[in-house]
């Protein structure tokens, strides 16, 4: 498998596109369930993976709602101090993709490091968030969401079914990011990219716009 990423965007190193499906959203309280990851090497070629790991606690019900993960499909999975060195190598030398990673993924994932006394100082990686590269290019609808559905929809002209599954999360950011890298040949620029990772209203916009999700107890909430 290979991505048309690196036709528009060269790479001097690996880029891992992950997403994390998760007990919750505080990055203190909530624990990693599973990694997903397509690591897209300088020429292309794509390596995938999924990890499902124990988070030691019970999982609640609504992030079962969510994302289908249940206590017994992960009873017997590793935990992620477990899969900590291999992860922590993986990452190792690489830079970083995801959708709304820098709102949600990076910053739960380097909690859950600090949590087995390792430091993931994702401050020096060049980061490809497709969130950020979406939010700059169309306008805020208060009536329509900007979330990976809605980016799929727009740059990929598919619906996303499998919405919450890690692999197909992945899978999805990455033709949205091959469209619009496409579409607009100024975006096909570290410079520019790090430029609008910087940017504070994008930031806010990207962290505080969610995709709409069902609680057991109210109306649709957020998740990321």
């Amino acid at each position: 498998m290979k991505t048309t990423i690196t036709d528009f965007l060269p790479l001097d190193r690996p880029l891992i596109i992950f997403d994390l499906e998760t007990t919750g959203l505080s990055t203190v309280e909530d624990k990693i369930l599973e990694i997903a990851y397509e690591k897209i090497m300088p020429n292309g070629e794509i390596i995938a993976e999924v990890l499902r790991m124990n988070p030691g606690m019970p999982i609640p019900e609504v992030a079962t709602k969510i994302n289908g993960i249940s206590d017994a499909d992960v009873a017997n999975a590793p935990s992620f101090a477990s899969l900590a060195y291999g992860l922590w190598n993986m990452f190792d030398g690489a830079d970083v993709g995801g959708f709304n990673i820098t709102g949600f993924d990076l910053p739960f994932l380097r909690n859950t490091f600090a949590s087995v006394g390792k430091t993931f100082d994702f401050s020096q990686k060049k980061i490809l968030d497709a969130k950020i590269l979406y939010h700059s290019k169309e306008t805020r609808d208060m009536f329509k969401p900007r979330n990976l559905t809605a980016a799929y929809k727009l740059y990929c002209g598919k619906e996303h079914v499998n919405a919450h599954s890690g692999a197909a999360d992945v899978r999805v950011t990455i033709e949205i990011l091959e469209e619009i890298l496409k579409r607009y040949p100024e975006l096909c620029n570290w410079d520019t990219i790090h430029e609008l990772h910087g940017n504070k209203a994008l930031l806010e916009s990207a962290k505080t716009e969610h995709a709409p999700i069902l609680t057991l107890d109210r109306l649709p909430g957020a998740l990321f």
